[in-house]
Formats: C-alpha cells, structure tokens, sequence
C-alpha cells in the first residue's frame, strides 16, 4: 500500500514524536542526550522556527514542540534525524519509523500537551532536568543547551501548573533540609557553577529561592539556611518580589 503524504502547513505549531528502534537505545547515556540537544540548536539557528519544549528523558523516543514560523518540517526534521544517525554510527536501524508529527491548533491544547511532556521526566529521578524543557520553565538550569521562546507565553505560570500532575502539587516534594541541600548541589552541577558563584548571581538565587519555594515543604527559614543563611525576611522578600515580577509580566 502506497504511503499517505504527510498533511502541513508552514505556520502551525507541531508536536514530534520519534521513536527509537528496538534493535538499540536511541539514547544510551547523557553525552548522547547533550549531542542531540546541540543538533536541535543548530536546527533551530539554521531553519529559526520557534521552540516551545523537548524531552529526551526516555531512551527511545524524543519530544519536541515547535513552532515552523514558515520552515518546512520535513527539512527541519531531516536535518536532525540525518546528523544525529551519523553521530550514532549505528550498523542497524536507529530509528523504528518516519518520526509523527500532530498539529497543535489551540492554547489549551499545547499546555495540556506540554504538561504531558514534561511529567514524562519528573518520576525519573536518575535523569536530569537538563533533558526535559521544563527545567527552563522552573529557572533551574541557567544556561540550557536549547534555548526556548518563553516570550511567547504570557503567562508562565499556567505552563508549570500544567506539568503538575493532575494540576495539583507535586506528590513528592521535598519535605528535608538534607534533601533539598542535596537537590541544589545537583542543580549547581549540572549548570557548572559552584555555590560561591550562585550566591554572587542574584537573578539565578532569586529564581531557584522561588522554585524550592514552590516544590518544597520547606519553611522560609529553612529555605534561607540552605541558600547561605539568608535571613526569613530576605527570603520573604525575594519571594513576593519574584511573584510581583511574573505577574507583572503576564497582565
């Protein structure tokens, strides 16, 4: 049976999803994550279509969410797909099909659709956030590999609260001092600054303060003393001040 022409169109908003092929990982380890993240880059320099969110939290299969702003997605597509099986060298098949492609045509459609991707990762927890878009979303990691159009959101809020399973706080907050201490050294690494050079980057401080503030149990006290013994007050300050900001920025 003759194979059907894939539908597009230059201006819409595509979710896509490929599959990795049984016969090996499409992603073995994180150096193979951190290569296809830089080839969606380029991707993006070379056709400018906008990107709204990935995962490659799973071994087999990726995510991307992006806007074609007039590029055509089958060259987008190829460009990827064709440099990340040259770098794998793989003698067999790499990828199990034609990577799928399904047209987003509402907002609530792609927040639904971005909560969907990004809790793929979050009960992952030997898999960094550096491979699931989300982290950009929460401030977490300071300079990612890919970068997204946050611009094009007004309201961020919505798509965090959407990659909350079922809309509600997260089950497995971190409820200790000690387990929150051990979260942030994780998030300084995969950013590569020390604490020393967090501490004097107020902007990055503030957002990951705000962050803990949201997926913690922890008091402003507590969050205060892992963040270098600030004070209950600065960090109250800090806080609302962040609040302030993010809704001064969706009105």
């Amino acid at each position: 049976m003759a194979r059907q022409a894939r539908s597009a169109t230059t201006y819409g908003i595509y979710h896509i999803f490929q599959q990795g092929h049984e016969s090996r990982p499409l992603f073995s380890n994180e150096e193979d994550r951190i290569i296809w993240l830089q080839m969606v880059a380029r991707a993006r320099e070379k056709f400018r279509f906008k990107l709204y969110a990935y995962c490659a939290a799973d071994s087999q299969e990726y995510h991307l969410v992006l806007n074609l702003q007039g590029g055509d997605i089958s060259k987008v597509m190829k460009s990827i797909n064709i440099a990340y099986a040259m770098y794998a060298k793989c003698d067999g098949q790499l990828f199990k099909d034609r990577y799928k492609s399904t047209l987003v045509d509402s907002r609530n459609q792609l927040l639904d659709l971005m909560g969907q991707i990004h809790r793929r990762s979050r009960a992952r927890k030997t898999t960094p956030d550096l491979f699931n878009s989300f982290c950009c979303y929460r401030g977490l990691v300071k300079d990612p590999l890919v970068s997204l159009d946050l611009d094009d959101f007004s309201a961020l809020e919505e798509i965090v609260q959407s990659s909350k399973e079922d809309g509600k706080p997260c089950n497995r907050c971190i409820q200790t001092v000690s387990e929150a201490e051990a979260h942030l050294k994780t998030i300084l690494s995969l950013n590569q600054v020390t604490a020393e050079e967090m501490y004097r980057d107020k902007t990055f401080r503030n957002q990951l303060i705000l962050r803990f503030r949201q997926e913690t149990t922890l008091s402003q006290k507590e969050i205060g003393q892992i963040f270098g013994g600030l004070s209950e007050s600065a960090v109250s300050k800090i806080i609302s001040g962040n609040a302030g900001e993010h809704r001064s920025k969706a009105n």
